[in-house]
C-alpha cells in the first residue's frame, strides 16, 4: 500500500502533491476502512467518504475565492510553468482529467489570458499551450499565498479515525 506523505507548508508548487492526494486516499481508502473496522459496513464508509469531500470541497472553495481561479485551472498553470509548451495530451495526462473535461479548462484560462497557444514546429497538426506573460505574473502572484497544507492534512485525517 501507498501512502501519502505528509507535506508542508509550501506555495503553488503543492497543487500537483495535493491532487496526488486524491489519487492516495481514493487507492488507500478500502484499507484505512478496514483498519477502522468499517470493511462490512459500507454505509460507514461512505459517510467517512462525504466527510473527506466536504473537506476537499471547503479546500477547494477557499483556493477558488483567494486566486480566483479553481484547482484545476491552477494545476493547468502549474504544468506549464516549466517554461515548455505541451500539448493538451501532456495536459490531460498531468491533471488526471478527461480531455474533454480539460479542453474546458484550457479555454477557460486562455480567456483569463493566462496561456496561449501556437503551433507545434515538429507537427503542425498539434496545438502547444504555454504561459503568457500575465500567467507567470499570476504564478509569482500565487507563489506569495500560503496553502495551510498541514491543516488540511489533519482535517483529512480525522476523517479518517472517526471510524
Amino acid at each position: 500500500m501507498i501512502y501519502a506523505k505528509k507535506v508542508t507548508n509550501v506555495s503553488f508548487e503543492i497543487s500537483y502533491t495535493f491532487f496526488a492526494w486524491n489519487y492516495y486516499l481514493l487507492e488507500n481508502i478500502v484499507y484505512i476502512c478496514s483498519r477502522n473496522k468499517l470493511r462490512n459496513k459500507k454505509m460507514e464508509a461512505i459517510c467517512a467518504l462525504k466527510d473527506v469531500y466536504k473537506v476537499l470541497y471547503h479546500f477547494e472553495r477557499q483556493f477558488q475565492v483567494s486566486h480566483e481561479m479553481t484547482i484545476n485551472e491552477a494545476m493547468l498553470m502549474c504544468c506549464l510553468q516549466d517554461g515548455d509548451g505541451k500539448s493538451a495530451g501532456a495536459l490531460c495526462e498531468y491533471i488526471g482529467l478527461s480531455p474533454s473535461r480539460v479542453s474546458k479548462i484550457i479555454n477557460s484560462v486562455e480567456k483569463m489570458g493566462y496561456i496561449e497557444r501556437s503551433i507545434s514546429s515538429e507537427d503542425k497538426r498539434q496545438m502547444l499551450f504555454s504561459l503568457t506573460t500575465s500567467g507567470w505574473r499570476k504564478i509569482t502572484e500565487m507563489r506569495k499565498i500560503e496553502l495551510h497544507i498541514p491543516e488540511l492534512y489533519a482535517q483529512l485525517k480525522s476523517c479518517f479515525e472517526k471510524g
